[in-house]
């Protein structure tokens, strides 16, 4: 019997870019691959993405846009979100990275480690008070470097409908005139259902690509992507007042038929899913019991016929994404990033 299983359609990746692209011209559409692709793998996603027409990536970390550089050769450009360090100066040139800076030191670091010009982008702070230049330093980053390839800030309510919306653009229209004819980038995924205003010459969808993030308002939502799947090891009848699983925290109202399921929190799927969340089985959507453990859940399937090797769905086209991360109170983006290397994972598409 085989284990838990994530299937990855890649050519519902590239529909979700191509959903974007056209969603935002003529703005451009990047794609953002930072943490693995969200989990999904990096290399695969990538390279199905540049197939397809997809000339613009985004990363983390420089060591990501090596090994993505590996995958998906010369051509395409790799921006790094995180900039150089000192030690990290000789992977940008190594594998031609484009780095974002995000304060005057790493300007400076930038422009002083390199013997001849090389291409950078600035990140502007608008209010989420992370990376990026605060108002006071808009000057002298701009006096340092006046011809970045990008300038680039990050919405901090950008999938809500929220008043920082608005400001928050005010504040990035104003810090790009600090750099005018310059490539301006904005927004990721939920920015790019807020309008034109948010687009500019570039957005950044990341969550989006892969069938996550807030549904837009107008238009096309996102593709599933994702299907993770897990088969049912045991099935057992037990009697009212019966607990199930470490702590005793459910107890049988009733006699119940249970199946114990091989997927835990080793395989990220949260703990915080005990007696929250759900699975697909049987056409159904029946509780999760008692808490999750290292390596086994327990599914309520009373009344169905179910039997050990029997599949049962915990995320896909029956169990959205954003549905199995409200019944754990997180984010789709934490799940997606979790779901660990024991899955036995398959891949369709991308030819």
């Amino acid at each position: 019997m085989a284990g838990p299983c994530l299937q990855i359609d890649l050519d519902a990746i590239v529909a979700n870019w191509r959903m974007f692209q056209r969603r935002v011209e003529p703005a451009y559409a990047c794609a953002v691959v930072k943490a693995n692709a969200y989990g999904l793998g990096a290399d695969e996603v990538a390279r199905a993405l540049a197939k397809a027409g997809c000339t613009r990536f985004y990363v983390a970390w420089p060591s990501e846009g090596g090994a993505l550089r590996r995958a998906i050769g010369p051509t395409p450009e790799i921006m790094v979100f995180h900039g150089p360090t000192s030690d990290t100066m000789d992977i940008f040139q190594l594998y031609n990275l484009v780095p974002v800076l995000n304060h005057l030191d790493q300007i400076d670091l930038w422009l002083s480690g390199n013997s001849s010009p090389r291409p950078a982008a600035v990140q502007i702070d608008v209010g989420m008070s992370r990376l990026g230049l605060p108002e006071a330093h808009w000057g002298a980053a701009a006096k340092m470097l006046a011809k970045p390839a990008r300038v680039i800030a990050h919405l901090s309510c950008g999938d809500e409908d929220s008043p920082n919306n608005a400001q928050q653009l005010e504040i990035f229209e104003r810090a790009t005139k600090f750099w005018p004819g310059v490539t301006r980038s904005l927004s990721a995924t939920g920015g790019s259902y807020l309008g034109k205003p948010y687009h500019f010459e570039e957005v950044r969808p990341g969550i989006g690509l892969y069938g996550g993030g807030p549904e837009p308002a107008e238009g096309s939502a996102p593709h599933t992507v994702v299907t993770l799947t897990a088969p049912v090891l045991q099935v057992r009848d037990i009697k009212k007042g019966t607990a199930v699983g470490y702590g005793g925290t459910w107890t049988a109202d009733a006699g119940t038929t249970l199946a114990t399921v091989g997927l835990g929190y080793a395989d990220g799927f949260l703990r915080s899913a005990s007696n929250k969340g759900m699975g697909f089985v049987g056409g159904q959507k029946r509780p999760i019991v008692g808490r999750v453990s290292m390596d086994l859940i327990v599914v309520d399937v009373t009344g169905l016929s179910v039997s050990p090797g029997d599949e049962i769905e915990f995320v896909g086209p029956n169990m959205p994404i954003g549905e199995v991360a409200g019944a754990m109170s997180t984010i789709d983006y934490e799940i997606l990033t979790r779901l660990g290397s024991r899955f036995e994972r398959t891949y369709t598409g991308g030819e």
